[in-house]
């Protein structure tokens, strides 16, 4: 660079002496070898214009026409997502941790549940909530077919099933082997759910523990949900709560 501005500052002050000024092209001429490089230093003149736009490309073919509008397969692509939305709710996990009304919880107040009978204060159906340990379950007065167990949802609501276990006593065996179920809008005006133009027996329990999901054929719309056990292991004793069918 040093000698650079040496040669430059030379070329300049010969130029005064004999009339002359070295532009910038001149004296790239002069101290810039072939390459366009010295010492890491480049020469260039001004950049120009710019030239006037191109003409445009060619117009690209036209592509192929899309399917026709059909509205059946339309139709058909949404009752397969239904079907398989319906299955995934109808998933034990999902109902048992999403679904249920809130006779576990405590969302279901006491005073919604009522029964047919009671055998003691400590077996009334406030205590009929799916996994109480205290005093753990409904049982009537006697083990006798006629009595029920009701709960109040406070207002209509779709109803998808019924979950039960049996009394929560390791020393007492009792449970609900299987039962029906009726439900409606107003209390005195309840229909037994059927299936197949029978009225449906639901499978209950086979030990005192477990919870079995009872699941309805259908949807019901549903203010008042009512139990009725059918058999029973020793002595007519149950858990509950409720499967709301509009789970999120």
């Amino acid at each position: 660079m040093n000698s650079t501005l040496n040669i430059f500052i030379s070329t300049y002050l010969l130029g005064l002496v004999y009339g002359y000024r070295q532009n910038v092209l001149d004296f790239c001429s002069t101290v810039i070898d072939g390459d366009g490089t010295d010492g890491g230093c480049t020469c260039m003149g001004r950049t120009g214009k710019s030239g006037p736009p191109g003409l445009s490309g060619m117009k690209g073919d036209k592509g192929d026409r899309g399917d026709e509008f059909d509205p059946s397969e339309v139709m058909r692509q949404l009752d397969n997502l239904k079907n398989k939305v319906e299955k995934m709710r109808r998933i034990p996990e999902i109902a048992l941790h999403y679904c249920l009304m809130g006779m576990k919880s405590g969302a279901i107040p006491d005073s919604a549940t009522s029964a047919s009978s009671e055998y003691n204060a400590s077996w009334n159906p406030k205590y009929a909530r799916l996994d109480m340990i205290s005093t753990g379950a409904w049982c009537p007065r006697e083990s006798t077919l006629g009595n029920w167990i009701q709960v109040d949802l406070g207002s209509s609501h779709s109803i998808d099933a019924i979950v039960i276990q049996g009394r929560a006593n390791p020393a007492n065996t009792y449970w609900v082997k299987t039962y029906k179920v009726a439900c409606g809008i107003t209390e005195n005006n309840l229909s037994i759910i059927r299936e197949g133009g029978e009225e449906k027996i639901f499978e209950g329990n086979t030990d005192s523990t477990t919870k079995v999901i009872g699941w309805f054929p259908v949807p019901m719309s549903c203010r008042y949900v009512r139990l009725y056990p059918q058999t029973w292991q020793a002595f007519l004793c149950l858990r509950m709560d409720i499967v709301k069918a509009d789970c999120p």
